[in-house]
């Protein structure tokens, strides 16, 4: 599913500009909104993630110290609701793996492979958009990347527990020891992506903070 990339950047632009207090809680509530809208698979995250990113840097009207430290709430956001992305794939893979009548080992590794990749393509990201920007901002993006790969993340934190548990479970799977065919992969491959959908939205339901009201 195509994600409504210009919207996620305009609401993420409207939450840097609203009250500094509440950015990180406002860009997870864009974040998990815009992720439960579709499949959760590793391009809806890559786009989600590219539009948020974007409308962080959109939403800076004066690069200074001030606006460094909206940019690093606005990515503890992001980093925290990819987090709760992390744990519905880990849910909904580990379900699969244990009716593995039903789905190959190599659609099953090819999920844990792209739940690996999160935290580095958040990374990644970060780099890209320092890459576009210059000055300020770019500094600050970079140091943002810096710090997360030499840190870590909230995301890296549970990605690593979940692939941790899965490579027992994919390895324990009966079915896939013929290659399966890419049209079977790619079919295999929506399920799952629906599947961790439908458990993300309850997760997010579970995480969004109430609404503030001034």
């Amino acid at each position: 599913m195509t994600h409504d990339t210009k919207k996620i950047e305009q609401d993420v632009q409207a939450a840097i500009a609203a009250d500094a207090a509440a950015i990180t809680e406002r860009v997870r509530k864009i974040t998990l909104q815009a992720l439960s809208a579709g499949g959760l698979d590793g391009a809806a995250l890559k786009q989600v993630m590219e539009a948020v990113v974007k409308g962080a840097r959109q939403g800076i009207s004066r690069p200074d110290e001030k606006s460094s430290a909206a940019l690093k709430d606005a990515m503890r956001g992001l980093d925290e609701a990819l987090a709760a992305a992390a744990t519905a794939t880990h849910l909904a893979v580990q379900e699969v793996a244990s009716r593995s009548d039903e789905f190959s080992r190599d659609s099953l590794k090819k999920s844990v492979d792209e739940l690996a990749a999160l935290e580095s393509q958040f990374i990644a990201t970060l780099r890209e958009a320092a890459r576009q920007s210059s000055g300020h901002i770019q500094t600050t993006l970079n140091n943002i990347a810096d710090h997360a790969r030499s840190s870590g993340t909230v995301v890296g934190g549970q990605v690593k527990t979940a692939v941790e548990e899965l490579a027992h479970a994919v390895a324990d799977t009966t079915r896939g020891q013929v290659k399966a065919g890419a049209q079977t992969l790619s079919k295999e491959a929506s399920l799952l992506a629906g599947l961790a959908a439908g458990v993300f939205r309850g997760i997010a339901d579970r995480l969004q903070p109430p609404d503030r009201h001034d």
